[in-house]
């Protein structure tokens, strides 16, 4: 796959701390008690819609998978999950390669639950550079696409609403190649205060294993 394919179509758990800043849209916004989520959302010279998105306000889980990312010319993933109810989202991305970037990761998750959350990488790494299992919030970094343009990655971006509600995006990306501007969100989950856990709901993908929190 080459870099070029982002201005002709259509038109990032290891030892190095590394940060990124990417906007791209988040997980739709939730009031009161309800909660959405999705897995991989794209948009500019390649959109990707939501995929899978859930948004509810139900006491109890609403699930949706896809066992693989259609074919598109800028990301690739395996397994995507998202789950959301009053108060709760959680989203995750199996197997994530999006070559242009070097961006790779076993597993990506995001949860939020009444108003707070988290998000988490598995043996992900960017140009080869191994990223924190759970960076600190709004964590960024700049990318140089071997000047063909530049992209903003950001680990675990947070963003309160007024409302009080808190969208968590585990990776989100905004590259600029030719004066065109792609997006990438992947594994954004919103929630408000709502209901109580019902239960823990099936582990989106295969996200397994207790990665340790790499030094600062």
């Amino acid at each position: 796959m080459r870099l070029q394919a982002l201005t002709t179509c259509a038109a990032a758990v290891g030892a190095l701390a590394l940060p990124f800043t990417l906007a791209v849209p988040a997980a739709s916004a939730t009031s009161g008690g309800a909660g959405s989520a999705f897995a991989i959302s794209a948009s500019g010279p390649v959109a990707i819609p939501a995929t899978p998105s859930v948004t509810s306000t139900a006491q109890k889980p609403e699930r949706k998978s896809v066992a693989e990312l259609p074919a598109n010319p800028l990301v690739r993933a395996g397994v995507l999950n998202a789950a959301a109810w009053s108060g709760h989202g959680r989203a995750s991305v199996a197997d994530l390669d999006v070559p242009r970037l070097g961006l790779s990761a076993g597993a990506v998750t995001a949860k939020c639950e009444n108003g707070n959350g988290v998000s988490n990488l598995v043996r992900a790494t960017l140009n080869g550079k191994k990223l924190k299992a759970a960076a600190t919030p709004n964590s960024t970094v700049n990318v140089d696409l071997k000047g063909l343009g530049n992209a903003t990655v950001t680990l675990n971006r947070h963003v309160r609403d007024k409302d009080g509600s808190l969208t968590i995006t585990a990776i989100e990306v905004r590259a600029t190649v030719a004066g065109k501007t792609q997006k990438i969100s992947i594994a954004s989950v919103t929630c408000g205060k709502g209901g109580k856990e019902p239960g823990k709901p099936s582990t989106p993908g295969k996200p397994g294993g207790d990665p340790s929190t790499p030094p600062a």
